[in-house]
């Protein structure tokens, strides 16, 4: 009986040394993956710290090369400018000194339209980077006496040129959420209209119609020219900021990533297709949307 007691107390030690061992095993077994997890989370540790280094290198880096950046781009408009307006100045004396059928004249006149253009270039450089630092604020506009203006504009921009302008619009009173740079809008697709048009008598037809999409009512402008027209591969690429800027390639200046960034501004779409679908020679239809407001 005393024999019998012994043995199932030494079984009963042996499972509790066994159990002990167990959970010593698990104790060092824990152990080990801590020191491996703490090892790992230092390294973590250090590793964030020098990327968080790294980060604000390149944030300081940055900010320098941006004021830097800002610093030239003012000072190259101011310059600019002041050298634009001399030029200007001097050439406006020589046109009232000069016979208006002497050749003199012309040429006196080309410059001052090239000066023009180049003052028209860096205001739209300006225009540009306002634009991508900032979300400029919209205001309920009516915009068909806008446009009457821009073509006005444009008319007497190209004195030397029989212009044909109509507007075949589905009412004169058209509001639209944008603001000022609405004009500039009008004015490049015009001009580029007239610029890139070989005909003898530039044509320009701007149809106005509301068009309802995803439950958003637009107003759809097209102008339609009689240009040289946009092949296929550029119809994209010429709103592309850059673009035209190879000499190699006949683009159509800043002036419609200018348009392109503008109308993204205003929650609206642009895009060009052929004036006569399929044959994009005779001419192009530039297509813009605007969210109509009542």
């Amino acid at each position: 009986m005393m024999n019998e007691e012994n043995e199932n107390n030494r079984e009963d030690l042996k499972k509790i040394i066994d159990q002990f061992k167990q959970e010593v095993a698990k104790r060092d077994q824990l152990k080990n993956e801590l020191k491996i997890t703490l090892e790992e989370l230092n390294l973590s540790n250090s590793e964030y710290l020098l990327t968080i280094k790294k980060l604000e290198e390149y944030k300081e880096s940055f900010l320098k090369a941006y004021n830097r950046a800002e610093f030239y781009k003012d000072l190259f408009s101011h310059d600019i400018n002041n050298i634009l307006q001399a030029i200007l100045s001097g050439m406006q004396l020589c046109e009232a000194e000069i016979d208006d059928s002497s050749e003199i004249q012309k040429d006196i006149r080309i410059i001052i339209s090239q000066v023009l253009r180049g003052a028209k270039l860096v205001l739209n450089i300006r225009k540009l980077s306002q634009l991508e630092e900032i979300k400029l604020s919209l205001n309920r506009t009516e915009i068909y006496n806008i446009l009457i203006n821009s073509i006005d504009f444009v008319k007497n921009s190209y004195k030397d040129k029989k212009i044909k302008i109509k507007v075949d619009s589905v009412s004169k009173q058209l509001y639209v959420q944008v603001n000022e740079l609405i004009r500039d809008v009008f004015e490049n697709i015009l001009i580029n209209a007239v610029k890139y048009n070989k005909s003898v008598i530039p044509e320009i037809e701007v149809k106005i119609s509301k068009e309802q999409k995803l439950g958003v009512n637009y107003l759809k402008m097209e102008f339609q020219d009689n240009a040289v027209g946009i092949s296929d591969p550029r119809k994209e690429k010429i709103f592309e900021r850059g673009y035209g800027q190879n000499k190699n390639v006949h683009g159509r200046g800043l002036g419609l990533s200018l348009v392109k960034t503008i109308i993204d501004n205003f929650n609206g779409e642009i895009w060009v297709e052929d004036r006569i679908n399929g044959d994009y020679s005779k001419g192009s239809n530039f297509v813009v949307l605007i969210p109509e407001v009542n």
